[in-house]
């Protein structure tokens, strides 16, 4: 017995080595730089490491953040101020304008904030970034988020060695600091909107996607998602997702997605309905929506890992098992009937 788990053990070890030899390494990514943020006097919570600064209609105020090279080459940091938006896994995230604005935005960090470009480190240096913020003329009440995203400017070696090791994992890190801007006391509550419901594929795989929007200047955390996905005029939900410690940027929106379970899509009318909750406050999130058929067709032929519809099939053989039975039967009653008449 002993014998047998020593044998299998070796080939366990043996099988990982093999694993091992065979794949490629990632490359690894080192930060080659740090960045701290110089909280100023008008910090609302000192006790934060992110911007949280109380300002005025009009105000306009230069903050800083120290970046740090305690490596030993020299270091280009590339440098943005975005305006904070909610991806479609309920985060949110500063790193740059993959969507568009949000409709119900009004005060933009983007068109507050200018930063430069970048800033070159030398070895064993440090340096202070000046960000300028500008704001409007009129009074708002509210949250204004954004986020200074500071990532490793790549040389042009670094871009020869990416192209020709294409099959490489390539992992390129970044710093965010927060920046948070109110004028007043006031508390804005959030407010959710349903805007779509439609068909969609979320990593090649079938998907019902909702695009929910928070459309008021107020930070959402730990929100809950629960939806159903119906055909229309029937009780029975189809498919049926939760998601939790959902977050949410003010004045954005982003896509909730309810998977398939690797089924095709049928074209015909359904029915999303959704319920979001934030604490105590509840919102109904209920939305008609059509599935046409050449949509259905080409999400369909896109698909990974799809399940085959044999429903048809199986229509096909029940109605060809019927037919033989009511055929079996008819000549049964037919022989019984002249068997009958011949007495």
């Amino acid at each position: 017995m002993k014998l047998k788990i020593k044998k299998i053990i070796a080939l366990v070890v043996v099988g990982l080595a093999s694993v091992l030899l065979l794949a490629k390494p990632a490359a690894a990514a080192e930060m080659n730089f740090a960045v701290q943020a110089i909280i100023p006097e008008n910090q609302v919570d000192k006790s934060q490491t992110y911007f949280d600064l109380r300002m005025k209609p009009g105000q306009k105020q230069d903050i800083e953040v120290e970046l740090r090279n305690d490596t030993k080459k020299d270091v280009t940091v590339e440098i943005q101020a975005n305006t904070a938006i909610t991806n479609d896994n309920g985060v949110v995230e500063y790193s740059g304008p993959r969507k568009k604005k949000d409709s119900s935005l009004k005060v933009d960090f983007k068109k507050i904030a200018e930063v430069q470009k970048e800033a070159k480190l030398k070895s064993g240096t440090s340096q202070k970034v000046k960000v300028h913020l500008k704001m409007p003329n009129q009074l708002f009440d509210g949250v204004v988020l954004g986020g200074l995203y500071f990532t490793e400017k790549e040389d042009d070696s670094n871009k020869t060695k990416d192209k020709k090791n294409e099959n490489q994992i390539i992992n390129r890190y970044a710093y965010t600091i927060g920046v948070q801007l109110t004028e007043t006391d006031k508390q804005v509550k959030p407010n959710l909107v349903l805007n779509s419901v439609k068909p969609t594929q979320i990593n090649f795989r079938n998907a019902i996607s909702a695009n929910i929007q928070n459309d008021q200047a107020a930070i959402i955390k730990d929100m809950t998602i629960e939806a159903k996905i119906y055909k229309k005029g029937k009780s029975d939900a189809l498919y049926h997702t939760v998601q939790k410690n959902l977050r949410m940027a003010p004045n954005s929106n982003f896509n909730f997605g309810v998977g398939l379970d690797n089924k095709p899509f049928k074209p015909g009318k359904y029915v999303f309905k959704g319920v979001a909750k934030i604490g105590d406050k509840k919102w109904i999130l209920n939305k008609e929506f059509t599935i046409q058929d050449k949509e259905a067709k080409d999400f369909n032929n896109k698909a990974v890992q799809l399940e085959k519809d044999y429903t048809w099939i199986y229509v096909l053989v029940g109605s060809i098992v019927i037919i033989i039975l009511l055929a079996i039967i008819s000549y049964l009653i037919y022989r019984l009937k002249r068997k009958s008449k011949g007495k």
